[in-house]
């Protein structure tokens, strides 16, 4: 059997993390690199016992993370029948070779002892949440493909110092094949308009491989790789410990410490333990300390103590005279924030145990998931037994499955599993106990940040994660807002009762880590407390102590001018008070950082290159040490985000495209320019993960623009970087063909990416709309010193200019987006090319990996960049009153598309705001405001159901622009003037169809279908305060409808505070209680402000009312007619009715005679000239009058009993015959023959009968 010997740096490298408390990295290249785990466990642990590092000895823990298959069974069993199946297939054969069955087999002894007898923790990389908070001494990463920036980060956190991270890789010939590989999630940044995908990331991720000092890159064999030069270079040249033969160590001097690691402990560590000596016979106290790692979290536990403590001082002595100092100088707000692992949750649970101890009975924690609190609670549980608490004796332990929780918010019978984390949420004290409880019921229990009602009347709240929950959220769980419930209800004083007492709040939250959270608590609400806390407070009580000594006069109360005294007094105190205040100890706000970590040392090299890998720590990157990662001192961090250049003028400020392959190359310059641009997304947004770098650089759809100052090109900083004011981050979609479409509507399912498309499609059922391109704004960052001055606005002007083609390329030169991208990744490729070496000739075990020379630059102007062929830009967010303010106002978007379903999270609605692009689509934009019509109606009807709970004044913007109506979206579109009637034509058909009406003024009939006469008597009862409101509530609603719908005409406009009252109590049905407590307003202002709003609606109809019956009247030619027509009745003329007939008949009988009828054939015959028909002259009377009389004459008077017959005087002219006619005619008379004969014998019979 042949043995290889071990390179001795890679002990070294164990001996060294081991002594220092550091971690080490190791990545395997090889497919057989999973067999040299056994052995890197094995020397990790020989090296531990010889150090005598109990830390790492007595840890046996493997965490070993893949993505579904292991390639080996972890069952011994199911191992052993393989064998044996292999053994009889002849399988086993194999293992004789070159090398030896003996040597393979005891490979395979070796792999199968560390299987059986090592603590290995199996998980899938799906599963990787549920490793937080557990400690192991060796991670082992398999499957490199499906490994994500999140899980990397989440799984590196668990390893503990002088432990050992591990990357399995598969064999590759060169590290260069790494740069092109295909990862697991690229599927989902791939869409069917989108270019192919370059890994980036992989490239980055490996070139930082050689700025990590304790990484080493080796084979499967463990052949170390140049790649780890520095590592090696550093190893090589330690002096500090040295190894003999005998494997014992020696110090600098050469005093032998028989086989040990010369260990030094840190200043820190000796104030640790001699605060624990001090603090050990202090009841409540001592013990809890004694549980803490760090002295940075001794002192937060002591802090968050001392609040309690004070806290409960002030509830016995609130009626002393002291209650008021008490109450001015306790701290009621304790933020503690931290990078991950720093012990944050663990010291709130120990600070939870001391609560409980000092009697506090009610309190309640929160976070984003009940999964964020699994140590928080965990440690409150080692905090209750390290008081001598007993499980079922003196607490209870209430989980998230199996029992009802006290929120209502678990179901029974939920189980815990892959999806279901099983965690506690409740911990109930019965009572007793060894704490100050007095005897009482104590609770500690989990509620959502969305239930704000279940806070109420909890003594403390403990918010961890807090930078996750969104600002307005923490606020009001804070009580910052007066206007909602609790024990305090106003941030100023005035009274010492117990219920203008302020909460006892506690904040946690990591400013980065794995979750990746921002900044905004520290940047926004901390400074917020700061500010209101220590000056505001401060400055109403002084204002309100000056106003109160200005007494008023008996009479001649003008004269005196009390209040503006009292006025003038109460600004000079308030601003003489906000002057002199400037410390915050002693105030309502403490603040505590913890910055050392609890599993390894300070300064650990894994996390600093963990850190700048995935940009965790912006704020700490040390931009003159870029790949070195150093970190700065702690008086350069704040000025590492802060703005050199000053503010220019946003109007001065211009737009530059950033190209991605320079941003991730991985050069020192570009390199701090990605620091500097995920330092903005950090502190600009609630949560930003690692997942989201890994997209902004490997998403083919996504691009970067940011907002430089005018001087940027020509001035920068120390490294020539200029400030970055905004970042703007799009995302092209849409282009879809037909037959996807279709195909995936039909199936309900959308593929990923492309959110506005498919969401657009599904809502509206419009599939022409999915065939469209756009852009989607993902994201707008704002440096935070220069938020709210219009830089973000200014970003999103030039940003459509640029996509809607008002920008001019200087070159001159015009290239389609083919052309564009075949010439940049040709470009790209070549120059890479130029500086790597063949994959052929490259040698793993030589070659050198370095950053790419010949890069495209990495700002070009939008001048220069070539615009892609658009129809809309559009946004997608969570629905807020200043993002909705911004996008609308300021960028011009109308709002599409409103989630019914509030985030989980942040409890606001999802919303999808879209503005043309007109010039690039090269159509009209009729879509546009038929969309937005059919949108807002739809809003509009969920008011008062999903949307119930939103602000008053968010939904009165929601509805949109009354007055303007539908002429805002013509506006946005743009044209020419000569189209622009066209395309009002065509876009009101589009609007009709949508909606079923257009913007048209209401008439009487349609005002009928909403109100009956009685309504509007009503109406006008109320306008005249004659009635309650209460009378006019039922017609509300149909008022909100009608001027939300634009249907009172174009200059009918209400006040914003009139438009919210109709809003809310019509739309959303909110009463007016709730509207006087949202708006602020006294409710006699709001009766007031809301009968003016009826009465000028009444107004509006009366008045329409009766010009629609004006119009019913006779006037103009109408009354003309009429009056002649009178006029002629008037003149009646002196005949009798039988006279008036007579005349009447004589004159018709001389116009028939007057009228013959030409040519018909009958003499005499008086017919009407229009009659011409020989049809009906058939039937005609003949003869003259003549005629009739001498024929009427002979009769006589016995006209009545007979006929009278004349002769007839029509010519008979004989008819020409043809040559068939006489056949014809010889049938005809036989037939007439043979019937006259039937006749005469039926006449015969007849008679017969008759007689």
């Amino acid at each position: 059997m042949v043995r290889k010997k071990l390179d001795e740096r890679i002990r070294t490298l164990f001996r060294h993390s081991i002594q220092t408390n550091t971690r080490s990295l190791l990545l395997l290249v090889g497919d057989h690199g999973k067999d040299q785990v056994p052995n890197l466990y094995q020397i990790l642990h020989r090296t531990a016992n010889m150090s005598k590092s109990e830390r790492i000895s007595q840890s046996n823990s493997v965490l070993w993370c893949y993505k579904k298959e292991l390639g080996f069974s972890t069952h011994k069993k199911k191992r052993m029948e393989k064998l044996k199946r292999d053994k009889k297939r002849g399988l086993a054969k194999q293992l004789q070779g070159k090398e030896g069955a003996s040597s393979q087999l005891e490979r395979m002894d070796n792999f199968e002892l560390f299987l059986s007898n090592t603590d290995i923790t199996w998980c899938y990389y799906k599963d990787s949440h549920r490793v937080l908070g557990t400690t192991h001494s060796i991670l082992v990463l398999q499957d490199f493909e499906a490994l994500t920036p999140n899980i990397m980060a989440r799984t590196i956190e668990t390893v503990q110092g002088g432990g050992l991270v591990i990357f399995l890789l598969r064999t590759v010939k060169s590290l260069r094949q790494l740069y092109a590989m295909s990862m697991d999630v690229h599927s989902r940044y791939r869409t069917e308009s989108s270019g192919d995908v370059i890994p980036r990331f992989n490239e980055r991720f490996i070139l930082s491989l050689a700025g990590c000092a304790n990484c080493l890159v080796c084979d499967d064999e463990l052949n170390i790789l140049p790649l780890s030069r520095k590592t090696l270079g550093r190893l090589s040249k330690m002096d500090g410990v040295v190894g003999d033969d005998e494997g014992s160590v020696v110090d600098d001097e050469g005093n032998n410490n028989g086989g040990g690691v010369v260990t030094h402990k840190t200043e820190e560590d000796a104030q640790l333990e001699q605060l624990k000596k001090t603090l050990q016979d202090t009841p409540h106290v001592g013990k809890l300390v004694e549980l803490t790692k760090t002295l940075d979290q001794a002192r937060a536990v002591l802090t968050f103590l001392e609040a309690c403590a004070d806290r409960d001082k002030k509830k016995k002595s609130a009626a002393s005279p002291l209650a008021d100092v008490l109450k001015n100088n306790t701290t009621t707000t304790v933020s503690l924030t931290a990078p991950r692992g720093r012990g944050k949750s663990a010291a709130l649970g120990l600070c939870l145990a001391g609560a409980v101890s000092f009697g506090f009975h009610s309190i309640v924690v929160t976070a984003p998931e009940p999964e964020n609190l699994v140590s928080v609670f965990q440690f409150l549980v080692e905090g209750l037994k390290a008081l001598k608490y007993q499980e079922h004796y003196d607490y209870t332990l209430g989980y998230n499955y199996g029992l009802d929780s006290n929120d209502g918010s678990y179901t029974r019978g939920e189980k815990a599993g892959r999806d279901n984390t099983k965690c506690i949420i409740s911990v109930s004290i019965h009572g007793g106990g060894g704490g100050k409880g007095g005897g009482q019921r104590q609770m500690v229990r989990y509620v959502r940040p969305l239930d704000v009602d279940k806070f109420v009347g909890a003594e403390l709240v403990a918010i961890d994660e807090a930078a996750a929950i969104p600002l307005p959220i923490v606020r009001k769980l804070m009580q910052l807002n007066p206007g909602h419930g609790g024990k305090c209800k106003t941030m100023g004083g005035g009274g010492s009762g117990e219920g203008d007492v302020r909460r006892l709040t506690f904040l946690s939250s990591t400013i980065n880590g794995y979750e990746g959270t921002g900044r905004a608590l520290s940047l926004k609400l901390i400074k917020e407390l700061r500010d209101s806390n220590t000056k505001g407070r401060s400055g109403v009580d002084a204002a309100r102590a000056a106003g109160a000594e200005i007494a008023g006069a008996a009479s001649n109360k003008g004269e005196a001018k009390v209040h503006e005294k009292r006025w003038a007094a109460e600004a000079a105190a308030a601003k003489a008070a906000t002057s002199g205040s400037g410390s915050t100890s002693g105030g309502p706000l403490k603040e505590l950082d913890l910055s050392h970590p609890i599993r390894y040392a300070r300064g650990d090299p894994v996390e600093a290159w963990l850190n700048n890998l995935l940009c965790l720590d912006c704020e700490s990157f040390d931009y003159n040490n870029t790949l070195g990662y150093g970190t700065k001192s702690d008086s350069n961090i704040s000025g590492a985000t802060e703005l050199k250049g000053g503010a220019p003028a946003p109007a001065e400020c211009e737009l530059y495209a950033v190209n991605r392959d320079a941003l991730f190359s991985y050069h020192r310059l570009s390199e701090s320019f990605l620091q500097k641009l995920w330092g903005l997304y950090t502190s600009a947004h609630y949560k930003n993960t690692p997942n989201d770098l890994q997209m902004l650089s490997d998403a083919p759809a996504h691009n970067v623009f940011v907002l430089l100052g005018p001087t940027a090109e020509s001035h920068g900083d120390d490294d020539g970087l200029p400030d970055i004011l905004a970042i703007v981050q799009t995302s092209i979609e849409g282009k879809l063909s037909q037959k996807t479409i279709q195909a995936q509507l039909a199936r309900g399912h959308r593929s990923a990416g492309d959110l506005i498309p498919w969401t657009m499609s599904q809502q509206f059922g419009d599939k022409n709309f999915a065939q469209l391109s756009g852009a989607r704004v993902v994201r707008v960052a704002v440096h935070p010193a220069v938020q709210g001055m219009g830089y973000g606005g200014r970003a999103m002007e030039l940003l459509f200019r640029y996509y809607n083609g008002e920008m001019v390329n200087l070159s001159g030169e015009l290239m389609s987006d083919d052309e564009a991208e075949g010439s940049s990744d040709d470009e790209t490729g070549s120059e890479s090319d130029s500086d790597e070496e063949p994959v052929s000739n490259a040698l793993l075990h030589k070659e050198t990996l370095k950053p790419r020379k010949k890069l495209p630059p990495l700002l070009l102007p939008l001048s220069a960049v070539p615009t892609p062929k658009l129809d809309w830009l559009g946004t997608s967010f969570g629905l807020t009153p200043s993002l909705h303010n911004f996008w609308h106002r300021k960028v011009g978007m109308t709002m599409m598309y409103l989630r019914q379903t509030a985030n989980e999270l942040t409890g606001e609605h999802s919303a999808i705001m879209i503005r043309a692009l007109p010039r690039r689509s090269g159509w009209d934009d009729a879509w546009l405001p038929a969309f937005g019509v059919d949108a807002r109606r739809r809003i509009g009807r969920l008011l008062g159901g999903s949307f119930r709970g939103m602000e008053v004044s968010l939904a009165v913007s929601l509805m949109g622009d009354v007055e303007g109506g539908f002429g805002s979206w013509m506006k946005n579109a743009g044209g020419d003037d000569g189209d622009e009637n066209n395309m009002d034509k065509t876009a009101l058909q589009e609007v009709k169809k949508r909606s079923g009406t257009q913007s048209s003024t209401l008439t009487s009939t349609e005002l009928h279908y909403h109100l009956t006469p009685h309504d509007l008597q009503r109406l006008e009862l109320y306008s005249r305060n004659l009635c309650d409101h209460h009378l006019v509530s039922d017609l509300v609603p149909s008022l909100s409808q009608l001027y939300f719908t634009s249907r009172m005409g174009p200059g009918f406009r209400l006040s914003s505070v009139q438009a919210a009252l109709l809003c809310g109590m019509g739309l959303q049905n909110k009463s007016v209680e709730d509207l006087t407590a949202e708006l602020g307003l006294p409710i006699n202002q709001v009766l007031a402000m809301f009968n003016k709003a009826v009465k000028k609606m009444s107004l509006a109809f009366h008045t329409l009312l009766v010009e629609e019956e004006s119009r019913g009247l006779l006037g103009g030619d109408a009354l003309k007619e009429a009056e002649s027509k009178a006029q002629k009745i008037r003149d009646v003329v002196g005949q009798t009715l039988e006279e008036d007939t007579a005349e009447g008949a004589t004159q018709a009988m001389e116009a028939l005679t007057k009228s013959q009828v030409p040519n018909s054939g009958v003499t005499g015959t008086r017919m009407a000239p229009e009659i011409s028909d020989p049809e009906i002259m058939k039937y005609a009377l003949k003869g003259t009058d003549e005629e009739w009389a001498s024929a009427l004459k002979e009769k006589g008077d016995s006209v009545d009993e007979g006929t009278i017959q004349i002769k007839s005087t029509k010519v008979k002219t004989p008819k020409k015959r043809k040559a068939d006619d006489n056949v014809l005619e010889s049938v005809m008379k036989n037939e007439k023959a043979m019937s006259g004969k039937k006749d005469k014998s039926s006449k015969k019979k007849s008679k017969r009968k008759s007689h």
